[in-house]
């Protein structure tokens, strides 16, 4: 897998961001990656003067001392190859402004985030925004996934990233699942044909089609299972899917400049980068809006 050369970490330095240390290495090992950089940004808080003697910990700690923060949390937690070269930056401004900064000007081919309740606007403005792939990581989501589920609408989109989910699995040694949900026509309720009928031929209409899509691809050996589901909450579907499947990762596709829309769940990819109970790698070409990067930042 030589797509994630270089990866970009956003931290909070929160002490449940451990899992995304540990998702970055675990990423990292797979990708043989290069650089990985991880970026802290911080605002002072500004109180008045009265304020700051009688309230000192409400006070943002230096500089110096989130760089040892930073410095602590990754030697614990970020397992990378020999090979990769680990920087450490700490900066004052915004984090969502800060990382696409970054994410901009160099050649990052990949964004980790958190995902808790406190980042969740963040994973899903980078997700929106960000010029690359991204991957969003809830609390204590652990590194060693047994399977990659891919979900899937038969786009363009959705074709890149069941290429990056074929790798992942190839390179983790794992399996793959390809989910497609899709919803009957209104007009079936005029339908002289039983609904569990039409559910069954829709289903396998739909399954020829993935196994087509498949077929053109090198699966490089991965083993591919097709879950094809009539549902009217695709999240509900992914969840269920992930339950009954153990798998460790989603993979959507991304649209990129037209807020966060995954292939197969058009709007409710926010649904997804949120309800998800595992990582979700939102696949984008490199350099996916970039040219309209600086307007989106003040959106």
């Amino acid at each position: 897998m030589q797509r994630f050369k270089n990866m970009l970490i956003n931290l909070s330095l929160k002490d449940d961001e451990a899992s995304v240390l540990k998702w970055t290495g675990e990423v990292s090992r797979l990708a043989q990656s290069q650089r990985i950089t991880a970026l802290h940004a911080w605002n002072p808080v500004d109180l008045p003067n009265g304020l700051k003697s009688r309230y000192p910990w409400l006070l943002e700690p230096g500089e110096e001392n989130l760089s040892q923060r930073m410095s602590d949390m990754v030697s614990e937690n970020l397992d990378v190859p020999e090979s990769a070269a680990v920087d450490q930056v700490v900066k004052q401004g915004s984090a969502l402004g800060e990382v696409l900064a970054l994410a901009e000007s160099g050649e990052t081919d990949l964004v980790v985030c958190g995902r808790s309740a406190e980042d969740i606007y963040i994973s899903e403005k980078l997700a929106r925004k960000a010029p690359c792939s991204v991957l969003s990581v809830p609390p204590d989501s652990p590194a060693n996934f047994k399977k990659v589920l891919i979900a899937s609408d038969f786009s363009t989109f959705s074709d890149q990233a069941l290429d990056v989910a074929i790798a992942f699995a190839h390179s983790a040694g794992t399996g793959l699942t390809i989910l497609h949900a899709f919803t009957i026509p209104w007009g079936e309720a005029k339908a002289t044909t039983a609904r569990p009928e039409i559910i069954s031929e829709f289903r396998q209409l739909h399954e020829a089609r993935l196994r087509q899509i498949v077929g053109r691809l090198d699966t490089k050996g991965v083993e591919i299972d097709y879950e094809v589901v009539e549902a009217s909450a695709p999240l509900a579907a992914v969840k269920a899917t992930v339950e009954k499947g153990g798998h460790g990762l989603v993979v959507i596709g991304c649209r990129g400049r037209h807020a966060i829309y995954a292939t197969l769940l058009g709007s409710t990819a926010e649904a997804i980068l949120h309800g998800s109970p595992v990582p979700v790698l939102a696949v984008k070409s490199k350099g996916t809006a970039r040219e309209v990067l600086a307007a989106l930042r003040e959106n």
